[in-house]
């Protein structure tokens, strides 16, 4: 099954193509095409659309011309580096009209006649140039000698300029005053605003045939932080971002997809935020450095001390931790009152260290928050006594991640009924709650949304079943 199959699309709605049928009527793309047509129905001279690359410019133009193809006849300049003379030749010829090419008075001549005829039809005529910043100041001076060719009550002619913003500044110069004095109707695209460019996503996915897509919001404020509203550069985001989301077999557009996508498209207009692109490279380097102190701290041998084990097997875990926080001793004076001593691993040991005051007096008032010790955890189908919370997975697919976080990378599913046991808990930015759970031999996040936490009681209080992959 292709990847449209598998989305029910009856074709990719993010092609870099301008299609008509995918034009999304924005506020200024809408204002734009209103414009458009009202200077060609009053028969006003210039008209300048400036956008920037990818603003949807061609777009319009199309949409443009499927209106007024069969009531004008139209002249589309697609290569504007032209000399006048050259620029004159591929007017007429895109308009069919024989001429002898003897001179450029002959030209113009033949050119004015096929106006006034058409003109007494009713039909306009119309020369539309397309990327105009790049004409020659001479041929541009041509056009608007050109549009002095009028009767007493109407301009035969009408000229479209669609250019990039150096076409505003190249008209504005003083070589081209009479031609800047000379425009009537000026339309500039903007950006699609974030509102506007989920409504974009989600407008060509319906045009495309949606049955089971779905955008996540989250995806579609995190595609328009990257692509600026520009259309261009979001079908690039998101047709690629289906392409990751086709390869999890998920049908909702995730923020991870969009993220996978940018880093592959590789494309210097979008680049991902520096804490966004190093949080995984940052969780590493945690990760090695807490495995690090724990095995400075509880795996060598001798150094755990008769008072410390007991120490330990007093404790109290507690039970909503992020990853983060720093293990540390609550202890009493011969006074009763409080000290908090800091990470272990940063007390003097030997002579009266740190294993010498967990021995000293009120050592039963200790509490020390720690993760539990590492063969309380069951092994692969082993069935052991498990003092932790215990959860089941209550919908039919759950995704475990690599970190406690909605973006982080799917490493695996399991199914509704399995059952694991938790490390420690984690709370979110937004309040969701994480547990860290055993999967495939690695310490891994589920959330509790796609989990219940079952009572120890009901599960026998001492034996459960630890589901690996």
């Amino acid at each position: 099954m292709d990847f449209l199959s598998f989305f029910g699309l009856k074709e990719d709605p993010f092609k870099l193509t301008p299609d008509p049928a995918y034009f999304y009527p924005s506020s200024t793309h809408n204002e734009g095409l209103l414009l458009l047509d009202y200077s060609i129905e009053q028969k006003e001279g210039f008209t300048t659309v400036i956008g920037d690359p990818g603003s949807g410019k061609t777009t319009l133009l199309n949409v443009f011309l499927d209106k007024w193809s069969s009531g004008a006849e139209i002249a589309i300049v697609l290569t504007p580096r032209l000399s006048p003379e050259e620029f004159l030749v591929s007017i007429l010829e895109d308009l069919d009209i024989s001429f002898k090419r003897k001179n450029k008075n002959e030209i113009i001549k033949a050119f004015r006649d096929f106006m006034i005829a058409k003109s007494s039809e009713g039909r306009r005529v119309i020369i539309i140039v397309d990327e105009a910043q790049n004409l020659p100041d001479e041929t541009l001076e041509e056009l608007r000698l050109l549009s002095n060719l009028e009767t007493d009550k109407d301009k035969l002619l009408q000229i479209v300029l669609l250019g990039q913003p150096e076409l505003e500044t190249k008209l504005m110069s003083d070589r081209l005053r009479q031609l800047n004095q000379r425009i009537t109707t000026r339309i500039h695209l903007r950006h699609f605003n974030p509102d506007e460019t989920l409504d974009y996503i989600n407008y060509r996915i319906i045009k495309a045939g949606k049955q089971n897509l779905q955008l996540d919001k989250k995806a579609g404020r995190l595609a328009y932080k990257l692509s600026k509203g520009i259309p261009r550069l979001i079908n690039m985001l998101i047709s690629r971002a289906l392409m990751a989301a086709y390869l999890e077999e998920s049908n909702i557009i995730l923020p991870r997809h969009i993220s996978h996508a940018v880093r592959s498209l590789n494309h210097s207009e979008m680049r991902l935020q520096r804490w966004f692109r190093f949080a995984h490279v940052s969780a590493g380097i945690f990760a090695v450095l807490l495995l690090i102190f724990f095995a400075v701290n509880f795996y060598l041998p001798g150094r755990k001390t008769d008072a410390f084990k007991e120490a330990i097997k007093k404790a109290e875990i507690n039970p909503v931790q992020k990853p983060s926080e720093i293990v540390s001793v609550t202890k009493k004076n011969e006074d009763n009152e409080s000290i908090i001593s800091p990470n272990p691993s940063l007390q003097k040991r030997g002579e009266g260290g740190f294993e010498r005051s967990l021995s000293q007096k009120n050592t039963e008032n200790s509490s020390i928050q720690m993760p539990p010790e590492p063969d309380t955890v069951p092994k692969k189908n082993e069935t052991r006594a498990i003092p932790y919370k215990i959860l089941s997975v209550k919908v039919d697919v759950a995704n475990v991640r690599d970190e406690p976080m909605l973006d982080s990378v799917a490493v695996g599913k399991l199914l509704k009924s399995d059952q694991m046991v938790t490390y420690q808990e984690y709370l979110d930015e937004s309040g969701s709650k994480w547990y860290q759970v055993s999967f495939r031999g690695e310490k891994r996040w589920i959330s509790e949304e796609v989990v219940d936490v079952l009572d120890v009681n009901d599960v026998g209080k001492s034996e459960v079943q630890q589901t690996n992959y």
